[in-house]
């Protein structure tokens, strides 16, 4: 008499354990979504709640007109800004990675960030300044020989 594998019972089992955690997931994080479907036949789409027309200034103009009218993109959507961003983040992975090696003090770092920075005045007062400082806070928490304050951080802006 042959007996089925034991492998197939397992198989089953593991199946079925992964299909009701996946089930639970959904419910969890998508219960709302899932009341909706069956209560709707369909899954409802969040939409954005425009204000209504009578609230609106006509005299005032959209952003996208305001840029048009300007005839320059916002920092954010600026391609030169972005590529400027990333080349500045290697250079400071780079050099940052270099001062906790050596052993900067934090005024040597300051000074050595100073020096990268004066590469790229065109980042000052931008968002990606914020986006800079972030980097630089990660990298220096990375190595955790030097962490910068905010003030620390404004004065490397300072000479830009």
């Amino acid at each position: 008499m042959v007996k089925e594998s034991p492998w197939q019972y397992y198989a089953v089992a593991i199946v079925s354990i992964i299909a009701l955690y996946y089930l639970w997931v959904a419910w969890k994080f998508y219960q709302q979504e899932i009341k909706e479907a069956i209560k709707f036949g369909r899954p409802r789409r969040r939409q954005a709640v425009d204000p209504p027309l009578d609230e609106l200034d006509s005299d005032e103009e959209s952003i996208d007109e305001k840029i048009e009218a300007e005839g320059e993109l916002p920092a954010w959507q600026n391609e030169q800004l972005f590529a400027d961003v990333e080349k500045l983040a290697e250079h400071l992975i780079v050099e940052i990675e270099e001062a906790h090696r050596k052993d900067y003090t934090r005024q040597d770092l300051i000074q050595m960030l100073q020096i990268i920075l004066k590469e790229y005045p065109t980042l000052k007062g931008t968002p990606f300044q914020i986006a800079v400082n972030n980097r630089i806070e990660a990298e220096c928490a990375k190595y955790g020989s030097i962490h910068l304050s905010e003030g620390d951080k404004r004065e490397v802006w300072s000479m830009v």
